[in-house]
């Protein structure tokens, strides 16, 4: 079995965060979705990040825990309505939220196409739907604001997960320990 497949020992073996903790992943759709997700989630697994497929406002999106209690929402844009099947968006948007903190909010990657003609052409923007440069974006701000459990050196491929291993996990997967200064 892959290692984007979900199937917790499996993710054990290969060094990769632990499945979400819900009655969801062992349902065809969300394996479904988990499996077309892969290029984004098995990358931010690796890194120790705990991922998840939830429905959005009218999309499929990764939310992807930090240490921190925030979270990150990747998705594909939501207007207008796209044909393209779940995981092969026009392009990406990540933003970091926060539950109890409404003021963090933070776009780290936007590569969706404008439909404004008069807006200025954002830089990602070339890179459409490809996720090597959704990872890049944001393994460097979360290496900056350090909430990345497993970082990775810059002569690592982002997009071939090392093998890393992590901590057996509870049953209920407990959030990952806070950093301090």
């Amino acid at each position: 079995m892959a290692a984007d497949q979900p199937n917790p020992a499996h993710a054990h073996a290969t060094g990769l965060a632990p499945l979400p903790d819900h009655q969801d992943v062992q349902t065809r759709s969300w394996q479904e979705l988990w499996r077309r997700h892969a290029h984004v989630i098995t990358p931010l697994r690796a890194r120790g990040l705990q991922c998840d497929i939830e429905f959005g406002l009218s999309t499929y999106n990764v939310r992807v825990s930090l240490p921190d209690d925030s979270y990150l929402v990747i998705s594909p844009p939501h207007d207008p309505p796209s044909e393209r099947p779940p995981g092969d968006p026009e392009g990406w948007i990540a933003t970091r939220e926060h539950p109890d903190d409404q003021t963090l909010f933070e776009v780290i990657y936007d590569s969706a196409p404008s439909n404004d003609p008069g807006a200025p052409q954002r830089p990602e923007a070339r890179h459409g739907g490809s996720a090597q440069p959704l990872i890049e974006a944001i393994d460097h701000r979360l290496a900056q604001l350090g909430l990345l459990p497993h970082p990775v050196s810059p002569h690592e491929n982002s997009h071939v997960p090392p093998a890393r291993a992590l901590p057996p996990a509870s049953p209920k997967a407990a959030p990952p320990a806070r950093r301090t200064p």
